[in-house]
């Protein structure tokens, strides 16, 4: 059944069918639904990016905040001469302050900061599909390395058996001891290939721990099938859904941010005014008063012209913003399509036609050097032509995979919007 990377956490975390016949190491195996899970609660970057859409949420509460009350007391005529000596003539007032918003700029100003937290939001979402499509490519490189080493293993045991014909044949009077030391010399270079392979593999595992938040590699063999592949879509069916994408969510975000801040810079034409009301006494009468005010700024300038101008060039660049990145990724999806539907190509030819020639060329050869038709460099040039085909098959399956992740990233969604939980389809989102 074929699988998509973006898909298998909407399919309920269906594990991975192993691929390979390598030696698993210590831990338990992974699949990339496991490996997900754990990069959605470890991973330090996506830890890091959710403290921003808290951090904005504080800036919500702030925004709300309206002016306390200002209580003030006031004296007047006091130890002054005559008959303001003393404290006979003193008049006290005791009054109250209120600023009142005219022109709603608070109200504004909780639009703007949710606006602001919105765009947070988005970028912590932007930023979880990033990560997820790493951790996705990391552990699809993790199999492609484990398949290359049991690919170097098969590798190695070829050389192992054509020393063994050669030695036999050198016995049996057959062929020259030179040949001895020309398979042993491949061999020993086969021996080279798969330690390189080996360390690759520990490379690769080092990277997804750190992933996933650790230091070093705690779980065993990555299991998946690089040939189960998804089918896709016709481009121009996945390149309509750019516009729902991670990226142009972000941008439409901070665009209603600028319309927030535009209406939150207009609001502020509106001076804020100041209500007060208190009473007063008189003390060479003991007699009450009530006093009241009102004051607010002259509009002799307007304050907001600044920031108006600001807030409409801030969305004219947003506007713009939106129509390169809906140019720029529809170019990259296109590109990264046709470099999927290559490698399916390939992967076809290789399946079809290519690896089963190697394998039946060196059966061929292999039988006809036993018996003298062909000399050591024929079955060692069928050797690594069947070699050469399976480590090509390996990295066109990769390729694909990767290309899948890529769209999958750049759409952030599944490649085929039809993926239910019926469906061996896997992937890498996560709602």
């Amino acid at each position: 059944m074929k699988w998509s990377l973006f898909s298998l956490l909407l399919a309920g975390g269906l594990p991975l069918l192993a691929s390979t016949d390598t030696d698993p190491s210590s831990g338990d195996p992974i699949t990339l639904s496991a490996a997900l899970a754990r990069t959605l609660e470890h991973n330090p970057t996506l830890r890091a990016y959710a403290l921003g859409p808290r951090v904005a949420e504080a800036r919500v509460l702030q925004a709300g905040f309206r002016p306390n009350p200002e209580l003030a007391v006031e004296v007047e005529n006091f130890l002054g001469t005559g008959r303001y000596s003393g404290i006979n003539s003193l008049e006290t007032t005791l009054q109250l302050s209120q600023l009142v918003d005219l022109g709603g700029t608070i109200d504004r100003r909780v639009e703007s900061a949710s606006a602001q937290r919105n765009v947070a939001l988005a970028a912590y979402q932007s930023q979880r599909v990033a990560v997820f499509a790493a951790v996705a490519r990391r552990f699809v490189e993790i199999v492609a390395e484990q398949q290359l080493l049991a690919h170097a293993r098969d590798a190695r045991e070829l050389g192992e058996q054509a020393l063994a014909t050669v030695e036999a044949r050198v016995k049996a009077a057959q062929a020259s001891r030179l040949e001895i030391n020309q398979a042993k010399a491949v061999l020993e270079q086969l021996h080279i290939e798969e330690e390189h392979a080996e360390h690759e593999l520990a490379s690769c595992r080092q990277s997804l721990a750190a992933a996933l938040g650790d230091t070093s590699p705690h779980f065993g063999e990555a299991r998946a099938d690089l040939l189960n592949l998804p089918v896709a879509p016709d481009f121009e069916v996945l390149a309509t859904r750019l516009e729902t994408s991670p990226a142009f969510a972000h941008l439409a975000a901070e665009d209603r941010w600028h319309q927030a801040r535009l209406r939150l810079a207009r609001s502020l034409a509106h001076s804020p005014a100041v209500f007060t009301a208190g009473l007063r006494r008189a003390e060479i009468s003991g007699d009450f008063g009530l006093v009241a005010g009102f004051s607010m700024p002259l509009p002799v300038r307007d304050p907001s012209t600044g920031a108006v101008r600001e807030a409409e060039v801030q969305r004219e660049l947003t506007a713009a913003e939106v129509e390169v990145a809906r140019l720029e990724l529809r170019a990259t999806l296109f590109d990264v399509y046709q470099e999927m539907v290559h490698a399916f190509s390939a992967i076809t030819s290789l399946q079809d036609v290519l690896l089963p020639t190697a394998e039946e060329s060196l059966a061929i050869v292999r039988e006809g050097y036993e018996h003298g038709r062909y000399s050591l460099l024929e079955l060692q040039a069928a050797q690594q032509a069947l070699i050469a085909r399976r480590t090509e098959l390996v990295h066109q399956a990769t390729a694909y995979q990767l290309h899948v992740i890529e769209i999958e990233r750049l759409l952030g969604g599944p490649l085929n919007q039809t993926t239910n939980s019926s469906s061996q389809t896997l992937s890498f989102h996560k709602k």
